[in-house]
């Protein structure tokens, strides 16, 4: 088994812890908070940390850090990382300050159509959330390290931390006023303690946090980030247009677009998160020592990877969007009404899901070469599709045309970043992945015949689980490689734990 599988494998099942503990926390806030205004002003407030945290942690510093920090031994490597997170925290810090006093003109830049009222609130709770991105960007810094140490487990299973603080927030919201102040304070102290549980397991990697700052390293930070922040930075946008044209569809128009994002997302996050982050620290060692073949195999193995899971995935989220929205957050003030909505929404989503996959593997193949212009520039294409297409799409189909909208944005990520890539595939590679959408409309077809046979939540779990069953099954018939290998790693760990 390739190490890359490997990794990649132990950074998804603790992306699926924490994802589904995000699950729960999401399924919290629907009953207790529904598709009320209170929720869209906490999903406009967190919306500026995560918009800076695909700045300074996921997205642009990341893609720039690990290739740089990859090229470092023993103590130019622990200089290199005190300087980055003396830099880190301090550009955080700093820009704490505008936030807190103009909190009231980024809020009607998010939420140009909320009321009045529902904007103060959320200018009010983006004082609160905005040291998020202090710590997490430091986390993702930590985390980074811990990566290219070849320790995915760690950094993947911690936001699990942020989720267990929100959901204990919003159980205690009634103590606050407003109520939606307690999940908001959770929120920001799950950063905090993200970045404590990560930085106890680098100390054990011998590295710290030291006073060490080498301008040196400075200029060598900036000369990528400033490239890779605009790729990030108009991704982001992507996210900050949706929502905003969300605001124009009428109450709960946000709430609705982040209900279905969550669980479109959560593949996303599990699968494409997962062996993206692995992906980039082989990728840039094999570039250090040109070594092309195993470049090569590496992204070969990815995109298979990503394929294996993501179609099913796709398929599944389309076939049964009301069934599993219904199943989780049909409930307390969340009513019947909503899943029909939120179902439709998902299902667009869902379309989008293989491609924004592989676009995020696409990218990194870019990122491990030091090359940070071209994903930018592609990214600029992404944000003109998906925003021309947001506004006409959203006037006639409301949040459904939205989702559509950053779906057929998707597709277009894909091809622009995967184009030498693709030219790379033999005869076998692309074989290989038509076995795979094989399997997944096998998989379909099931769905389409039983799902209407009976209608309740235990009958919905039974169909998801047989569901996976039928496309592992036919997997492992038409001989797809992943198939044989998770295969291999279940029974090798059932073998363990049954010798003596």
């Amino acid at each position: 088994m390739s190490e890359l599988v490997k990794h990649s494998a132990l950074f998804a099942i603790a992306t699926l812890m924490s994802r589904l503990l995000g699950l729960v926390r999401d399924a919290t806030f629907a009953h207790y908070f529904g598709r009320s205004s209170q929720y869209d002003a906490y999903l406009i407030a967190i919306m500026l940390p995560f918009f800076l945290r695909r700045v300074f942690a996921e997205g642009a510093l990341s893609s720039t850090f690990i290739p740089l920090f990859t090229q470092k031994k023993d103590t130019e490597g622990q200089k290199f990382f005190s300087t980055s997170f003396w830099l880190m925290l301090f550009v955080t810090s700093a820009l704490y300050i505008p936030v807190f006093f103009f909190s009231d003109q980024i809020s009607f830049i998010l939420g140009t159509g909320f009321n009045a009222e529902t904007l103060e609130l959320t200018s009010f709770l983006m004082k609160f959330t905005y040291p998020f991105i202090v710590f997490i960007s430091l986390w993702a810094l930590v985390s980074g390290v811990l990566n290219v140490e070849n320790s995915f487990f760690i950094p993947a299973i911690a936001p699990a931390i942020s989720n267990i603080t929100t959901i204990i927030g919003i159980f205690l919201s009634f103590v606050f006023l407003p109520k939606i102040l307690g999940p908001t304070i959770g929120f920001t102290f799950g950063g905090l303690f993200q970045l404590i549980f990560v930085y106890f397991f680098m100390r054990k990697r011998k590295y710290k946090i030291t006073f060490e700052y080498d301008r040196k390293y400075v200029k060598e930070i900036l000369s990528l980030f400033g490239p890779s922040l605009l790729g990030v930075a108009v991704s982001t946008l992507n996210t900050v247009i949706d929502t905003n044209v969300a605001t124009w569809t009428g109450s709960g128009g946000v709430a609705t677009i982040q209900y279905a994002l969550r669980l479109y997302q959560l593949p996303l996050g599990i699968f494409a998160v997962s062996v993206a982050n692995s992906l980039l620290p082989k990728l840039a060692k094999a570039f250090k020592d040109n070594d092309r073949e195993s470049y090569r195999k590496n992204v070969k193995e990815s995109v298979e990877s990503m394929m294996f899971f993501t179609v099913p995935s796709t398929i599944g989220l389309i076939l049964l969007s009301e069934e599993i929205i219904g199943l989780v957050f049909q409930h307390g003030n969340f009513t019947y009404s909503d899943t029909v909505i939120t179902a439709k929404v998902l299902a667009y989503y869902s379309v989008g899901l293989p491609a924004y996959s592989l676009h995020q593997i696409f990218t990194r193949t870019f990122h491990s070469r030091l090359n940070t212009k071209t994903p930018s520039y592609i990214s600029l294409v992404m944000l003109i599709v998906n925003g021309a297409l947001d506004i006409i799409l959203a006037k006639y189909m409301g949040v459904a045309g939205i989702a559509i909208a950053t779906s057929v944005s998707g597709f277009v990520g894909m091809i622009l970043t995967g184009y030498t890539s693709f030219k790379t595939f033999t005869s076998k590679d692309i074989l290989e992945n038509l076995k795979i959408i094989s399997a997944g409309l096998v998989m379909g077809l099931f769905i389409v015949l039983v799902k209407d046979l009976y209608s309740s939540r235990l009958f919905t779990v039974l169909i998801v689980f047989a569901s996976v069953i039928i496309y592992f099954i036919f997997s492992y018939i038409f001989k797809i490689e992943n198939a044989a290998i998770y295969a291999g790693m279940i029974k090798n760990k059932f073998i363990k734990k049954r010798l003596p």
